[in-house]
């Protein structure tokens, strides 16, 4: 359907969708360095029902994104005026260390059959320049971490061989009672982005009711760490869709050392 018809079309609170012509993905900052909080904003023609794409699978150097477009007449509750030409919305990706990464962004028809039909897919790259601090994650930051502002929940971080970074995060569900999420990633200079993952499943009770084949390791999201020093860093988080709908939303907080095991020094 032409552009000009869709334009028409906004003038009445009930709307017929036309399928997407345009689509961008750009960054903010556009050219990081490792360590930096980088935001991610998405534009597409008008939608008066648009929803934040979600992210649906994260990998080392990559994230993907999906938004559902409502097929037929959708009642909107409000139409501005002048109707715009777009709709942005505006995700972080959180602190990223030095890389390539690509965000791929998919456009499925929303109430179409299983497998959803496929619309539309924009790719966007992303070059982190390495950061100009010289401090490098060692086995020293080994140790528990959390937020005095926040105390409660926290981190349990362990520098693996191999300069991975694994985390462990206790903290509480959307809708109450105790959760953790576990993440893994490569260390790079003072920053790691990890990819996290929490159990799902009948399976989790107490011993000796536990029973692993009924338990899964779901996708949660991406965990970013970056450090100032031995003692202080940041931590931000993006869920995952799976998890979004669940009730997880994005956010970030610094971090303190709360303990740091016995025989390990720092630097």
């Amino acid at each position: 359907m032409h552009r000009d018809l869709c334009k028409r079309a906004f003038v009445c609170v009930p709307f017929l969708f036309c399928q997407p012509a345009f689509a961008s993905i750009t960054f903010s900052p556009p050219a990081p360095s490792g360590g930096e909080t980088v935001a991610i904003t998405f534009t597409e023609p008008y939608n008066c029902a648009a929803r934040p794409p979600v992210l649906t699978a994260g990998s080392t150097g990559s994230f993907t994104f999906v938004s559902m477009f409502p097929s037929g007449i959708v009642q909107c509750p409000q139409i501005p005026y002048p109707i715009p030409d777009y709709t942005n919305s505006t995700l972080s990706l959180g602190l990223l260390s030095a890389g390539t990464y690509t965000v791929t962004w998919n456009y499925y028809l929303d109430q179409a059959p299983d497998p959803p039909r496929l619309l539309s897919s924009e790719s966007a790259s992303l070059l982190v320049a390495p950061g100009t601090g010289t401090l490098a994650l060692s086995p020293g930051f080994t140790g528990n971490w959390y937020s005095p502002n926040s105390s409660g929940h926290g981190f349990s971080i362990e520098v693996l061989p191999g300069n991975v970074l694994l985390a462990q995060w206790f903290v509480f569900a959307p809708g109450g009672g105790q959760a953790w999420i576990e993440a893994t990633g490569p260390i790079v200079g003072d920053t790691a982005v990890l990819q996290a993952y929490y159990p799902a499943g009948a399976g989790g009770r107490f011993p000796p009711y536990f029973d692993p084949a009924q338990l899964e390791n779901k996708f949660w999201g991406t965990i970013s760490f970056t450090f100032t020093d031995c003692n202080t860093g940041q931590v931000s988080w993006l869920p995952a869709e799976t998890a979004y709908r669940s009730g997880y939303t994005g956010g970030s907080m610094p971090i303190t050392r709360l303990t740091m095991p016995a025989g390990l020094s720092c630097p």
